[in-house]
């Protein structure tokens, strides 16, 4: 059964309530600026999953922690999945056996996967969370940027003229534009500052537009915009980043 971007908000709202936001104020979290290392998983939702299965992310964020506990970030991610489910691909260059012949006659082994880019600003806000743990905060953010995905043709030690540039561009299905990406989180701090992380839920909500004018494979164009989303779980290392001490003491 295909996730729906209702059924995920539903899912925040009752994570939210059971991790009882402390109603007496923010968090006493130490602001500054913090560097994040990400790592995510996704289901697809929509159009995208006619298109593709299960995909993961991998990236690095720079946030800022404000002295009232807002969350200010700038985010890179790059996603992957082995799951390409599109209708058609490759199909004209298939024989009767359904085999791909390379430009020397053998059969080709081509693997398709997917392939994506996400850039995106969040703002969002913290609350503590000390019923969990002491020094963890709970939080809830919203980005927006530019979400791009395509498929990726594997060819292992075949050449195929159809899956070099600039014949590539009427199989790879890119499709790009804006995005929002709602999440809830949980953020552990170690008392010794020697452990730092986070974790939660997040959707992507994408209105994306194809950028290939033609499918060389089944001789159509993709129909745009799409309403192309996810829904999945993630989980980050953090490093706090602190100026160094310009501090010193001389002796005579």
């Amino acid at each position: 059964m295909r996730l729906t971007m209702k059924r995920f908000i539903l899912g925040v709202l009752a994570t939210c309530a059971a991790l009882g936001l402390d109603a007496q104020g923010p968090a006493d979290v130490q602001p500054g600026h913090q560097a994040v290392i990400h790592f995510g998983a996704q289901a697809p939702t929509g159009p995208l999953a006619d298109r593709y299965g299960l995909s993961n992310t991998v990236g690095f964020a720079l946030q800022r922690i404000t002295g009232k506990n807002w969350r200010l970030g700038a985010h890179f991610r790059f996603q992957t999945g082995s799951d390409v489910r599109e209708p058609g691909l490759l199909d004209n260059l298939r024989d009767p056996n359904g085999h791909i012949v390379d430009n020397e006659g053998r059969i080709a082994l081509v693997t398709a996967q997917q392939r994506g880019t996400l850039l995106f600003l969040t703002a969002g806000r913290q609350w503590r969370a000390d019923m969990l743990s002491s020094g963890s905060c709970v939080f809830a953010e919203l980005g927006i940027g530019f979400w791009e995905h395509r498929i990726h043709f594997q060819n292992r030690g075949n050449r195929l003229t159809q899956l070099d540039e600039p014949h590539l561009q009427g199989y790879d299905r890119l499709t790009g534009g804006g995005m929002l990406l709602p999440r809830v989180g949980y953020m552990h701090d170690a008392p010794n500052g020697l452990v730092r992380f986070q974790c939660g839920l997040e959707a992507m909500a994408g209105r994306l537009q194809p950028n290939r004018a033609w499918n060389a494979d089944t001789m159509t164009s993709d129909a745009g915009p799409r309403s192309d989303g996810t829904v999945g779980i993630f989980a980050a290392w953090i490093l706090r980043l602190q100026a160094r001490s310009t501090d010193v003491d001389y002796f005579h």
